[in-house]
């Protein structure tokens, strides 16, 4: 397996990561240690208990490596750090902004033509203050595969969560292993977070697994592109290297990305590595986020400017989930000739 270098928050001297469990171990979850480590002013100490206290803290050490010590706009630290503003209410913000309620009984959504979502775990590695399922319940998820053993217009599976790398490896290879003996089903897409916050979960037995069960499609979750370190890249080259495809899709967030240049350094560094921009979301308006949101003229302006910049291949859609709609909405880049 390999192993990565790692700074212990304890002592100051490296040690090696290498295993999964031992680093999730190693989370930050109190906001006191969360200031102290990256020598935060008090004030923010201050400013985010009660947001807290609302939607836990939740980082993996990694993820906060990758911060800068002593800035508290830091655009990493922006996406976990909890924040008083959170408490207010914005009009068109709720806890359910996509529709879901709690979850289907089964643990099977059925939104898109020819597609199933399963709702594989609550469990997360990282709690991003702008997650639409962020008022989610945390419950054991129970879910069969016999709807989609049933529904033979399903070809594609899609495991979700909370995150479904959080699942173990026993626990993922019974179900990608289940999912692989269902003759309808051409294709799994397995939508995580993981291993951009915390890359060990990408071990030589994941590889392993998500090899042995073909086609399975990763789409990261990747907001900016100081997500992306040498680790990272290391870990996913592994899984691109023995045929995995790797997507990415990336939510527009108020002063995190809504700027140009960030937006082309991200989508150039996953097209240098060999993984394909997919989707750039505009903000679910889920209630504690709409400090987040940014205008859509704005992601419209963005996109537009990043289609002059960069190849087609290397710009995603820009797209919304809208409740009802067969699809994810497409936002139009420019406005139709009369």
């Amino acid at each position: 397996m390999v192993t990565f270098r790692h700074r212990s928050r304890g002592s100051g001297v490296s040690e090696d990561i290498a295993s999964f469990p031992q680093a999730l171990a190693m989370e930050i979850t109190d906001l006191v240690e969360l200031c102290s480590l990256l020598a935060l002013p008090e004030t923010v100490l201050d400013n985010g208990r009660n947001a807290a206290d609302e939607f836990p803290l939740r980082v993996p050490y990694s993820f906060l490596r990758r911060m800068e010590r002593g800035n508290p706009t830091d655009p990493l630290l922006l996406q976990v750090l909890p924040q008083n503003v959170e408490m207010l209410s914005t009009e068109g913000f709720t806890v359910d902004p996509v529709g879901e309620g709690t979850g289907p009984e089964n643990g099977i959504l059925r939104k898109y033509s020819g597609r199933a979502l399963i709702l594989t775990t609550s469990d997360c590695g990282v709690n991003c203050r702008f997650c639409f399922r962020r008022h989610f319940p945390r419950k054991k998820c129970n879910f069969s595969l016999d709807p989609i053993r049933e529904a033979t217009d399903i070809h594609e599976v899609i495991l979700s969560g909370g995150d479904p790398l959080c699942l173990s490896n026993r626990e993922l290879t019974d179900l990608l292993y289940g999912l692989s003996r269902i003759p309808h089903i051409r294709r799994i897409r397995i939508h995580s977070r993981l291993p951009i916050v915390e890359p060990s979960r990408i071990n030589a037995e994941l590889v392993d697994i998500l090899g042995t069960f073909c086609p399975t499609y990763l789409v990261l979750h990747v907001n900016h592109p100081n997500e992306l370190d040498g680790e990272v890249l290391e870990r996913l080259e592994s899984l691109i290297d023995i045929g995995v495809p790797i997507l990415s899709q990336t939510v527009l967030l108020k002063n995190i990305n809504d700027d140009i240049g960030v937006l082309e350094r991200l989508f150039e560094k996953l097209v240098d590595n060999r993984m394909v921009p997919y989707y750039l979301h505009q903000l679910d308006q889920v209630s504690g986020a709409a400090h987040f949101e940014v205008a859509e003229e704005v992601g419209r302006r963005l996109i537009e400017e990043l289609r002059v910049r960069l190849p087609g291949y290397a710009v995603p859609q820009y797209v919304r989930e809208v409740i009802g709609k067969a699809c994810k909405v497409p936002y139009c880049y420019t406005e139709p000739r009369h």
